[in-house]
């Protein structure tokens, strides 16, 4: 098989685009799937959290392959549910989902540990569960595949990157995303294990944001005063993505030095980075890939055609944008998010190994 990218340029996905979508597509009126396991497939998606621009897209290209896969014939329907960080109510939804009978289920999880019982539940009611983005979690079930990104190298690449680029001392803050989550762990582990090897570099605050530039914003506001009378300034901030652009709000509203700010891919920040930043500012932009929603359309359907040598364990790639890329994204939208996308082709001859 060929290995096609789709395009690996800017995926730009307006909010207001996106707003709609659980909406128009969740539910828990609906059908059992007609026809097994051979066409027709009803899917679930269970997402712990859609209140940022990168869950949302995740979403978004989750529809436009489902949407895809309907003109095949091979999906019936995509069906959203949203926990909003509440795992006993993920739980729930994915009950709800196994009881619908949906022919596969895919779960962004809120937890590595809290659905590892109602995954089993639906491994052994012969579901398969594709969990994606913010994992790996804790399952030995039998039909459990997992999509994850490496937020362990993603977040040691950035600090280190952040690390060298202050001279290797001074003080740092990290901006950590939803807490409990799993990728927030496997996010902050990154970043201790990049900071082992600059030990005169101090991390002033773990703030969490939610990976939400208004909450990012509005706490790392609060914590500045305090932290600049401190330690007298801040050297750099490193963050998991979706409040690149907030810390440079906040450090502005502070009046105060601007530190070297990891970048996270989100329009915002490209866009002031290419645009007003100080002449020659440099940093390192990575974001993990919202495109992953339609990869685990894609696996779910190959799951349940039986055709494909679909593995338990699959790392999907990010996105790096350096500063000698930025100026390709002088003029993107506000919510966009650069990411590359791929095809289906690209999704069996990359990660089914």
């Amino acid at each position: 098989m060929r290995r096609k990218m789709r395009r690996a340029l800017l995926a730009v996905i307006p909010l207001a685009a996106m707003l709609p979508l659980a909406a128009c597509t969740s539910g828990t009126d609906v059908a059992p799937s007609s026809g097994g396991k051979t066409g027709g497939y009803v899917i679930g998606f269970s997402n712990s959290f859609n209140g940022n621009t990168y869950r949302q897209s995740m979403e978004n290209y989750a529809k436009q392959a489902a949407d895809e896969l309907m003109k095949s014939g091979e999906v019936k329907q995509l069906i959203f549910a949203e926990a909003n960080q509440d795992n006993n109510k993920q739980i729930q939804q994915i009950q709800s989902f196994i009881l619908q009978k949906v022919d596969a289920i895919i779960v962004d999880p809120g937890s590595a540990t809290a659905l590892t019982a109602v995954v089993q539940e639906a491994s052994d009611a012969g579901i398969p569960v594709i969990v994606v983005n913010d994992g790996p979690i804790e399952s030995k079930a039998e039909k459990v595949y997992q999509i994850s990104f490496d937020a362990v190298s993603q977040m040691k690449t950035l600090t280190d990157y952040v690390a060298k680029g202050i001279g290797g001392k001074g003080t740092i803050i990290e901006l950590r995303g939803a807490e409990g989550d799993a990728f927030d762990a496997k996010a902050h582990e990154g970043v201790v294990e990049s900071l082992k090897a600059y030990p005169d570099i101090k991390v002033a605050a773990e703030i969490y944001t939610d990976w939400n530039g208004s909450k990012a914003q509005t706490e790392l506001a609060a914590a500045l005063p305090s932290l600049l009378k401190q330690y007298g300034k801040i050297d750099g901030v490193v963050n998991q993505g979706g409040d690149s652009y907030a810390a440079v709000q906040a450090f502005k509203q502070a009046g105060a030095p601007l530190p070297m700010i990891g970048g996270d891919n989100r329009g915002f920040f490209l866009k002031w980075w290419a645009n007003q930043a100080p002449a020659g500012y440099d940093t390192l932009s990575v974001s993990a890939n919202p495109w992953d929603g339609a990869t685990a359309v894609y696996v779910a359907a190959d799951v349940l055609s039986g055709k494909y040598p679909v593995p338990h364990n699959m790392i999907h790639p990010i996105g790096v944008i350096t500063k000698d890329d930025v100026q390709k994204y002088k003029d993107v939208a506000d919510e966009a998010i650069a990411t590359p996308t791929y095809d289906r082709e690209w999704v069996r001859s990359n990660l089914y190994k």
